[in-house]
C-alpha cells in the first residue's frame, strides 16, 4: 500500500511539473506574441508620426543657436577679469627716487693729542708709505667737473590709464515659426511641442545672459570712470611730486657743484701758492700732507709748520708718542686668541729705539713726495714728546728727535725694507738716544714762532728804545748788543763770559766758557748784522775759527736769515745758527723788545749811499 501511494505520488508529481511547464510555454509564447504585436504598432505609429511630422515640417522653422555654453564661459572670464582688476588698481602716487649725495670735501686736516698703547706690529704700518699720496688725490679733485653723482629724478614712474574694456558680445535669437495656415495648433504641440519648448528655454537662457552681461558692462562703465578719475589724481600728484623733487635734486646738485667748486678753488689757490712758495699756502699745504698721512690710529695727530720764502726751507714739528713712559707691547697667540704682553728687556731694546727714527723717516718722505723740489729744498724735521715730568708733575713738552734733510736724502730711501734706527742715524738724525729715559734734544732748526717785521712796544734798555730796528743799528753797537745779551743768557750757571775787542780777534765776537762737564765747554759767537741772506761762507768761517781756538761749538748771530746750504753745513759741524726771528725771542726772553724788518734796513741803506 504505501508503495503504491508512493508511485501515485510521483506520477501526480511529474504530471503537474508537466502541466507547469506546458502552461508556462503558452504564457511566454502569448507575452512574446503580444510583444511583438505591440512593438509592431508602436513602429507603424512612429512611423506614421515621422512621416507626418516630416510633412508637416516644411510649415515649421526652428533655428537653435548653439552660444549658450561658449557665452557663459566669456561672460565668466570677463567678471573674473574685471574682479582681479579691481583688487590690484591702485593709483598710489609716489615721490621719484633719487639720493641726496652730500660733497665730501677733502677733511679739514684735524690735530689729536689722544694716544694710546702702541705694539710693535705697527711699526711696519708706520714705515708703509700712503697707498695714494696727497698729491694724487689733489689731482683726483682738481681734474672733477663736479657734476653731481646722480641721476636726476625720473618722470617714467608715472603709469598711464589703461581702461578695462570687455568684448561685445552678440547672441541670436532661437526662433519656432509655423504656417497656420497649413498646420494646426494642436498638430505643433503634437508634432513639435519639444523643439517649442527648447527655444522658449534657449531664449529665456539667453535673456538672463544679456542681462548679466549688460550688469557686468555698466559695473565696468563706472568703475572706469572712477578710475579715470582717481588716475587723474594720481597723475597730478605724480607731477607735484616729480617737480618737488627735480627741485629738491637741483637745490642738491647746485649745492653740490658749488661746494666742489668752492673746494678746488680753494685747494688750487693753494696749490698755485704752494708753487710760487708763498708762506701761508705752502702751510696750508703741508697741513693737508701732513693730515693725509695714514698713522696707526695709537698715535697722535699733532703738528705745526713754518716755512722760509726766501730760502725755500720747510720747518714741521710733530708730536711723537710716548714711548718711555708708555712702552709699546706684543701680542702673543695664546688658545684664547692674540693677547697683549709687554715686551722683555731684550725686545724693549730691540724696537723702542727704531720708533720715533721711523716716524721721522716715513714723514720726510711723505712731506717730499708732495712737495716741489724748487719749493722745500731742506726740511727741518722736529719730533717732540709730551709728558708729566716726574720731578714737578708739569705738563713738559721735550724735543726727542731731529733730522735736517734734502729731497735727495729721503728720495733714495725704501721705507719698506731699511732699518729705520740706521738710516735714521745715516742721515745725521738726532734723537734721545735709547729713549729709556726722556733726554731732551736741541733742534736743528727751530719754528719761527713770531713775526721778525713786527713787535709790540714794551720797556727798553738804556740806550733802546722798542722803535729800535736790529736790522739798521750801527754793526759795532750790534755786535756790543750781542756781547751783552749772551752775557746775560750764560749768567748764574757758573759760566765766564769773555768779551773780545771788536774784530781783533778775526771772527771772534764773543768767547763763553761753561764749566758744565757734559754740556759745557768754550763756545766762539760771532755776530752778523745782515739786511740780505747769510751764506755758507760765513758758517765755514766760523767753523774754522772753532776748529782754531779749540772750542765745543760755534754761535752764529744775524738778524736776516740763513741759506738752505748754511743750515745742511751747519747740521753736520758743532755750529748752532739764530737767525732774526731767533734772535728776538732769545731778546723777549730776557725782557727786552725790538723788531728787525729787513725792507727797511735795505731802504735806509739805499739812501745813506745816495747821500
Amino acid at each position: 500500500m504505501p508503495e503504491e501511494l508512493v508511485l501515485i505520488l510521483v506520477v501526480l508529481g511529474v504530471a503537474g511539473w508537466i502541466i507547469y511547464a506546458v502552461a508556462k510555454a503558452i504564457v511566454e509564447a502569448t507575452q512574446a506574441t503580444h510583444k511583438e504585436i505591440t512593438e509592431s504598432l508602436t513602429r507603424a505609429n512612429a512611423t506614421r508620426f515621422l512621416k507626418k511630422k516630416e510633412r508637416l515640417r516644411a510649415f515649421v522653422r526652428i533655428n537653435l543657436p548653439a552660444e549658450l555654453e561658449r557665452t557663459d564661459q566669456t561672460i565668466t572670464q570677463l567678471e573674473a577679469a574685471f574682479a582681479a582688476r579691481r583688487n590690484t588698481s591702485k593709483w598710489v602716487a609716489h615721490r621719484p627716487t633719487w639720493q641726496k649725495v652730500p660733497f665730501k670735501a677733502f677733511a679739514a686736516p684735524t690735530q689729536n693729542a689722544q694716544s694710546t698703547e702702541m705694539n710693535v706690529r705697527e711699526l711696519a704700518l708706520i714705515l708703509r708709505p700712503n697707498a695714494e699720496p696727497w698729491h694724487e688725490k689733489e689731482n683726483r679733485m682738481l681734474g672733477s667737473d663736479c657734476s653731481y653723482p646722480w641721476q636726476p629724478p625720473s618722470s617714467s614712474h608715472c603709469l598711464e590709464l589703461e581702461t578695462f574694456t570687455i568684448s561685445e558680445i552678440r547672441m541670436e535669437f532661437a526662433i519656432f515659426e509655423a504656417s497656420s495656415k497649413n498646420i494646426r495648433e494642436k498638430d505643433l504641440d503634437r508634432f513639435f511641442g519639444n523643439e517649442r519648448g527648447e527655444v522658449e528655454r534657449y531664449n529665456e537662457k539667453r535673456r538672463l545672459l544679456l542681462f548679466r552681461y549688460e550688469k557686468l558692462a555698466n559695473s565696468v562703465a563706472a568703475w572706469n570712470a572712477k578710475e579715470r578719475q582717481q588716475w587723474t589724481q594720481y597723475r597730478d600728484s605724480s607731477i607735484a611730486f616729480e617737480k618737488e623733487e627735480m627741485a629738491k635734486f637741483q637745490d642738491a646738485a647746485r649745492a653740490y657743484k658749488d661746494e666742489c667748486i668752492a673746494e678746488n678753488t680753494r685747494l688750487r689757490e693753494v696749490l698755485n701758492g704752494f708753487r710760487a712758495g708763498q708762506k701761508q699756502q705752502v702751510i696750508d699745504r703741508l697741513d693737508y700732507i701732513v693730515g693725509s698721512i695714514e698713522w696707526p690710529v695709537s698715535m697722535p695727530r699733532v703738528w705745526q709748520a713754518d716755512y722760509d720764502e726766501v730760502q725755500h726751507i720747510l720747518i714741521v714739528e710733530i708730536e711723537l708718542p710716548n714711548i718711555v713712559h708708555r712702552p709699546p707691547a706684543k701680542f702673543v697667540e695664546q688658545r684664547i686668541g692674540l693677547v697683549a704682553k709687554p715686551l722683555n728687556q731684550k725686545e724693549c731694546g730691540e724696537f723702542i729705539p727704531q720708533f720715533h727714527p721711523a716716524i721721522m723717516l716715513r714723514a720726510a718722505f711723505e712731506i717730499f713726495r708732495n712737495a716741489d723740489s724748487s719749493v722745500v729744498q731742506l726740511l727741518a724735521l722736529n719730533g717732540w714728546v709730551s709728558f708729566h715730568h716726574p720731578h714737578t708733575g708739569l705738563d713738559t713738552r721735550a724735543y726727542t728727535a731731529t733730522l735736517l734733510v734734502e729731497r735727495e736724502q729721503i728720495a733714495s730711501l725704501n721705507l719698506n725694507r731699511i732699518d729705520p734706527l740706521a738710516a735714521f742715524q745715516a742721515l745725521k738724525g738726532k734723537s734721545a738716544g735709547k729713549l729709556i729715559e726722556i733726554i731732551p734734544i736741541e733742534p736743528a732748526l727751530n719754528m719761527k714762532r713770531t713775526d721778525s717785521r713786527f713787535v709790540a712796544a714794551r720797556d727798553v734798555l738804556e740806550s733802546l728804545g722798542t722803535n729800535t730796528n736790529l736790522a739798521a743799528m750801527d754793526w759795532q753797537d750790534f755786535e756790543h748788543l750781542i756781547r751783552e745779551l749772551f752775557e746775560k743768557e750764560f749768567s748764574g750757571r757758573g759760566t765766564e763770559v769773555k768779551i773780545t775787542q771788536t774784530s781783533r780777534d778775526r771772527g771772534v765776537d764773543a768767547i763763553v766758557f761753561n764749566p758744565d762737564p757734559i754740556h759745557g765747554g768754550k763756545y766762539i759767537i760771532q755776530a752778523k748784522r745782515y739786511t740780505n741772506t747769510v751764506d755758507v761762507s760765513a758758517v765755514r768761517d766760523l767753523c774754522a775759527v772753532v776748529r782754531k781756538e779749540g772750542a765745543s761749538r760755534g754761535i752764529l748771530v744775524t738778524t736776516s736769515t740763513y741759506g738752505a746750504d748754511a743750515y745742511t753745513f751747519a747740521n753736520n759741524e758743532p755750529i748752532t745758527l739764530l737767525d732774526g726771528a731767533q734772535l728776538l725771542g732769545l731778546l723777549q726772553k730776557h725782557g727786552y723788545q725790538f723788531r728787525v724788518d729787513l725792507a727797511e734796513a735795505r731802504r735806509m741803506k739805499a739812501e745813506q749811499t745816495d747821500l
